[in-house]
């Protein structure tokens, strides 16, 4: 593992702040540039970035808190591996905490936010850039959550969409978007704009199961691919 690469494209300012340092290395995570099972060793990152061990302790401590990564004994931090079950167990807990947020967001929210949240996905259907589309689609399903109040939980359905674009980005780039894919989000709009949160609620987990069922197919075909190279 090389982290040159790395370090050259961060930006010049403030190259020592945790916050630099988490993203260049959830990129490279979320990119594959880092596989999983890659040890991140603190004394190396430091090195590479130029920096102490200080920020990148709360670098690395912020991926594993965002399962990005793991704390091993006798092998300290290691990027999470890419697993079936790891991916489902990110979905099953999307799926119990966003209509959660969704129901208590719903009765707050304005004309202006719907606007937002289908600019956001009209953008999002446009983009090439997996990262950008990445981005785009946490900020349409954000706009609808943000009214719920409840900053815990946003934080927490935030660290698990950085989590599942790890799943989510291979997919894009190697087939695509889903067909219906914004049509399935327009629907969760128009439901909210009626009030309907049962049926938005609803959409929202029928939708991330849907995803889910694609993405495991891809990671089932990526497995085969895989043993067949090795055999």
């Amino acid at each position: 593992m090389t982290l040159n690469p790395l370090a050259a494209a961060t930006p010049a300012a403030r190259p020592s702040t945790p916050d630099i340092i988490v993203d260049a290395l959830r990129r490279a995570i979320l990119s594959g540039s880092i596989g999983g099972g890659a040890q991140l060793k603190q004394n190396e990152v430091a090195a590479r970035f130029g920096v102490s061990i200080v920020p990148v302790r709360e670098a690395l401590q912020r991926l594993v808190a965002e399962g990005l990564a793991v704390l091993r004994p006798n092998r300290g931090v290691t990027v999470t591996p890419l697993s079936e079950r790891d991916f489902l167990e990110i979905a099953e807990m999307r799926s119990l905490l966003e209509p959660h947020a969704l129901r208590h967001s719903i009765p707050n929210l304005t004309t202006a936010d719907f606007e937002t949240a289908e600019s956001l996905l009209e953008q999002g259907s446009r983009v090439s850039d997996a990262f950008a589309r990445a981005e785009l689609h946490w900020g349409f399903h954000r706009s609808l959550y943000q009214k719920a109040n409840r900053p815990r939980l946003l934080d927490q359905i935030a660290a698990l969409y950085r989590s599942i674009n790890r799943y989510l980005l291979p997919v894009w780039n190697d087939v695509g978007l889903s067909p219906g894919w914004m049509e399935s989000h327009m629907l969760i709009v128009k439901a909210a704009r009626r009030r309907d949160i049962d049926l938005a609620s609803q959409l929202v987990v029928d939708q991330i199961f849907e995803a889910s069922d694609r993405v495991c197919a891809q990671l089932r075909s990526m497995a085969t691919t895989q043993k067949g190279k090795s055999a």
